[in-house]
Order: C-alpha cells, then sequence, then structure tokens
C-alpha cells in the first residue's frame, strides 16, 4: 500500500496544526487529554491524521489550546500549493453527507470572516 503524504490528507494536516498548537503551549499529549476530558491516545491519532474529531472534540481542543475553532484550520504555512489544497477539499466535499456537507460550509464560512 503506498503511504499518501501530508499535503495529500486534509486529516493529517488538521493534526499537524493541533500537535503544532499544543506544543507552543508547551503540552504533552496526555496534559491536553487531561485539560479537554479527550483520551490523549486518541489525540495521538487526531495528530496522526488517524482519527476525525467530532466538532465537539475539536472546540474542547481549541479552547483547551486558547484559540478559536477556526484556527485549528490554518493550515496555509503547511500546505502552501492551493491547487493541491483546492483538490483535496473537492474530494472530502465529495465523499461528505448533506450533515457534514452543511456544517463544513458553516466552517468555512467562519474562516472566511
Amino acid at each position: 500500500m503506498e503511504r499518501k503524504g501530508l499535503k495529500a490528507n486534509p486529516a493529517r494536516l488538521l493534526g499537524k496544526r493541533i500537535r503544532e498548537l499544543r506544543k507552543k503551549k508547551g503540552l504533552t499529549q496526555e496534559e491536553l487529554g487531561e485539560k479537554s476530558g479527550i483520551s490523549y491516545k486518541y489525540l495521538g491519532s487526531i495528530e496522526r491524521g488517524l482519527e476525525n474529531p467530532s466538532f465537539k472534540h475539536l472546540t474542547k481542543i481549541a479552547r483547551v489550546l486558547g484559540a478559536d475553532l477556526p484556527e485549528l484550520f490554518r493550515f496555509e504555512h503547511l500546505e502552501s500549493d492551493r491547487a493541491k489544497v483546492m483538490k483535496a477539499i473537492q474530494t472530502v466535499i465529495s465523499r461528505m453527507s448533506d450533515t457534514d456537507l452543511r456544517l463544513a460550509y458553516k466552517i468555512l464560512i467562519t474562516l472566511n470572516q
């Protein structure tokens, strides 16, 4: 099985961003997990891009990290090729349920404000 790079996987971008913010705060996975009420093992899976956290979990993580929710989705410095990002977003969107698509739309509107 071919391993896809960071640029091809939005879940890995989110995980890398959470890890980056966690380290800036000087927190371990265990500390972030304890403060947010989320298992540190689950956080590790999120940071590796193996899990897609719920809105509820993302809100808790952002609160502990002292970031607003859109900050978790600021990947510009992690992924610089706009065309690749647009293609990855289109791929993710095409696989979403109607409910998730509406939530994604709300998040995008929030990021754009």
